[in-house]
């Protein structure tokens, strides 16, 4: 049931997420906190961690989503920022890895779980300064995180992954049409 709760949320977040409305991140903020337990439960340390984290920036995305204009439009990224992004996502995950391997002898698939945190972090930061290459990385991010899920007989939320790849593709159509270019 607790499950079902985060996968309602999460699916609320990221539909008004695809409509660039600050709404929701109020819904990813409740998201994450039903998953922190959800992950918690099937000893997914680094996702639950990962909660924990989308929690403050939902919150500053709340605050920075909110400042903005209605009508606001996305922005590209630049090569060095992506490059820098995918740097950090690997640390961040070979760090998490070795961690929960080395202190937390239950951990399932400390590296695979910490690599995907890390890029999840990322993803979400780009989301908070309204980057549309952060569609991109939830696609490959989200198609991961499915194999994981089954893997670990997480039907439902194998399923919410499998939905999210479906809204991260429409959500990047829906953002190209505002993009602007840096210039």
């Amino acid at each position: 049931m607790i499950e079902l709760i985060g996968v309602s949320t999460a699916l609320l977040g990221v539909f008004f997420s695809m409509r660039r409305h600050w709404i929701a991140w109020v819904w990813n903020i409740i998201s994450s906190g039903v998953y922190l337990y959800v992950f918690y439960t099937n000893q997914l340390y680094a996702d639950m961690e990962l909660q924990g984290l989308f929690i403050v920036l939902g919150c500053i995305g709340l605050f920075t989503w909110n400042r903005s204009e209605q009508n606001w439009r996305a922005e590209r990224s630049g090569v060095t920022h992506i490059c820098i992004g995918v740097i950090f996502s690997l640390a961040m995950g070979l760090g998490l890895g070795y961690l929960h391997a080395r202190y937390l002898p239950d951990a399932s698939y400390p590296f695979l779980d910490g690599a995907l945190a890390g890029f999840s972090v990322w993803a979400t930061w780009l989301a908070t300064q309204k980057k549309i290459v952060n569609w991109i990385i939830w696609i490959g991010v989200d198609v991961l995180y499915v194999g994981l899920y089954i893997q670990k007989e997480m039907w439902g939320t194998a399923c919410l992954y499998a939905v999210f790849i479906a809204l991260a593709i429409q959500g990047y159509r829906d953002w190209s049409n505002t993009l602007k270019s840096i210039d």
